[in-house]
């Protein structure tokens, strides 16, 4: 489906294969639910589960963060749009 979209250019490859890392790593953690706790263990997390929880909660983030610049980006795009048309319409009266 990833690659589907990437091919329609709805979405860019580098997007489709963080998409494709995103979905292995959750299959690897449904495979080896163990293996969380492990490397939790490595950064001084007690529980896999906790970072789970830890990396979703900063994944939210970014995106909630990618998604302000993005409507800042259409917002402004916008304002231009209605100003020339604007001025193209009083200039042409």
């Amino acid at each position: 489906m990833t690659v589907r979209r990437a091919r329609q250019q709805a979405i860019r490859w580098l997007e489709a294969l963080m998409w494709m890392l995103l979905w292995g790593g959750i299959g690897a953690v449904i495979w080896r639910p163990d293996a969380t706790t492990a490397v939790a263990r490595l950064v001084g997390i007690g529980r896999g589960a906790d970072l789970m929880i830890y990396a979703a909660v900063i994944g939210l983030l970014i995106m909630v963060f990618q998604l302000h610049v993005a409507h800042g980006r259409i917002e402004r795009q916008l304002t231009e749009l209605v100003r020339k048309k604007t001025l193209d319409e009083w200039i042409g009266q």
